[in-house]
């Protein structure tokens, strides 16, 4: 095994060599390749969504997709606007100005319900009428009398657009199923039909995270106009929660990405005392980084909320490549003052054991890949080809950096002999961790047992609104929303005859009727059913 290890360590001498004797055509081939990568970086998406969590062939997400097809898109937009009274003139014009603006100026809406245009279905002696709730706008005290009356009196209206103390009402908008990317409304204009059918064709894309985001903005922005003392808007909804998400999700990227740069670029300042120890490393760790990206931009991997972890992961787990290879370098070059020399010596040193370091950390990384959750199957795949391009470049494109950048070679005579100060505290760990190994092996077996009880306690929880802060403005609407109108989120239950037209049958319709009834006596824990309805409500 000694001769094979020799035998490896002078092979990795020689490609350093090699690299140090074509350092320009190094450099520009792995420049090359690097920005053939980088070039896909504008392809790049974010998902945000809970689909998002599923394969495109997982049987839910499959159901779920032919779910919105057929029935369009359930993901709401809900404005909540209280009052001391919803049904006064002054108001129900406010509101009707508020759904009038919203319909003209927010993009890639399907639907918007309210109280303005609430579908108003009665009997009047033999005749069946439907009609909107306000079809003739009331204009005297008496009309709006009649119109409370007849919303309170509308089961279907209750805890959906009006709240039982009529003190709030809802706007639900409703946005499009399908992305207008890659259409031209302006030459599609007058073959809708034919629109439609290309949009549930194959390759049909669904709303973009990107268009869902402009809807967001385009509605906050139409409810600051309006909001009021007396006319408070609360914004919920599971579009605007996933708004919300990726805006946070982008600034703590940055956040934690700045910090770990910070604190990576300190540690590496103490630890060489130069510049180069701490531009080369990071160089090489951003460069590993956007080189990844670009690959989940390629193939078409979108950015989701597990996925955010990868910049500060590569950071953390790829800087130590860098790392081996330059502690040798810096005090080999101290020694010999060769710098063809120390390079040739840092890689055939370190170079096995950075590619072994980088094989086993990427094994187990792949073995992720085979995850049934969507974003930790992608950290599996893309984090591991991270850390083995943080390798490659680590190898192949440090030594060229190495011979091509300015290397101060310290003048002191004392640097020739003396260890470094970092040397000289690893090895006073290492003399304790000798020297009391008793006390070590009882100390890590205590903290390993408090760790055990730990992992005992945790529980698996997927509430998305319990991520956010309990001051953010989606949480604290979402929360407004639950306690006043009994919840905000939706479950679909499709129900199918296996008959055409088996829905006119009397025993499904009163068997429907019935299971809603029941559905909405239903709790669990916190959890309950606020609100039923079908085709029979």
């Amino acid at each position: 095994m000694t001769s094979v290890r020799i035998g490896i360590e002078k092979w990795f001498g020689s490609l350093a060599r090699n690299i140090y004797h074509h350092r320009l055509k190094t450099l520009i081939i792995m420049l090359l390749i690097i920005a053939a990568m980088v070039s896909q970086l504008p392809k790049l998406t974010i998902d945000i969504s809970t689909e998002g969590f599923m394969h495109k062939s997982d049987p839910a997400r499959v159901e779920y997709d032919t779910f919105r097809d057929q029935f369009g898109r359930d993901e709401m937009i809900i404005l909540a606007i209280r009052s001391p009274e919803v049904f006064q003139a002054k108001f129900l014009k406010k509101l009707k100005d508020l759904h009038e603006d919203l319909l003209e100026n927010v993009p890639y809406i399907e639907d918007i319900t309210s109280l303005i245009n609430a579908r108003n279905t009665r009997g009047k002696k033999d005749e069946l009428i439907v009609e909107d709730l306000m079809e003739n706008w009331p204009k005297t005290p008496e009309d709006i009398a009649v119109i409370k009356q007849r919303s309170l009196d509308n089961q279907l209206y209750k805890n959906l657009l009006i709240s039982e103390d009529s003190r709030m009402t809802t706007i639900v908008i409703q946005t499009q199923t399908y992305s207008s990317v890659g259409t031209d409304s302006d030459a599609l204009d007058g073959f809708e039909d034919d629109v439609d059918n290309l949009n549930t064709a194959e390759n049909k894309q669904y709303l973009t995270d990107k268009e869902n985001s402009e809807v967001v903005a385009a509605v906050n922005k139409v409810a600051n106009k309006f909001k009021s003392p007396d006319f408070e808007v609360y914004i919920a909804g599971s579009a605007a929660v996933t708004h919300f998400l990726k805006h946070s999700m982008i600034k703590d990227v940055r956040r934690f990405l700045l910090l770990a740069f910070i604190t990576v670029g300190t540690f590496l300042f103490i630890m060489f005392r130069r510049i180069s120890g701490v531009v080369l490393p990071l160089l090489i760790v951003i460069l590993s980084l956007i080189s990844t990206i670009s690959l989940m931009a390629a193939f078409k991997a979108p950015i989701k909320l597990p996925t955010q972890i990868l910049p500060s992961f590569m950071l953390a787990v790829s800087v130590g490549y860098s790392v081996h290879i330059l502690a040798m370098f810096y005090h080999n070059f101290r020694k010999s003052r060769n710098r063809e020399e120390a390079i040739v010596y840092s890689i055939g040193h370190s170079g096995l054991a950075v590619v072994m370091t980088a094989a086993t950390t990427a094994g187990g990384l792949f073995s992720f890949s085979t995850s049934e959750v969507a974003p930790v199957a992608d950290v599996g795949i893309f984090a591991g080809t991270g850390v083995l391009l943080a390798m490659v470049y680590t190898i192949i494109l440090l030594p060229a950096l190495l011979a091509i950048l300015p290397v101060k070679l310290k003048k002191n005579k004392k640097d020739l002999t003396e260890d470094t100060a970092i040397d000289r505290f690893l090895a006073k760990i290492g003399q304790i961790s000798t020297g009391h190994p008793y006390k070590i092996l009882i100390i890590s077996t205590v903290i390993v047992a408090f760790s055990i009880a730990g992992i005992m306690k945790i529980r698996f929880s997927h509430d998305v609104l319990k991520w956010l802060p309990k001051n953010n403005s989606a949480r604290l609407a979402t929360e407004k929303i639950d306690k006043e109108l009994r919840g905000s989120t939706s479950l679909e239950i499709i129900l199918d005859t296996g008959k055409e037209n088996g829905l006119y049958n009397p025993n499904i319709l009163n068997r429907m009727e019935k299971t809603a009834a029941f559905l909405e006596t239903l709790q669990v824990c916190e959890v309950f059913a606020g609100k039923a309805w079908s085709i029979t409500t």
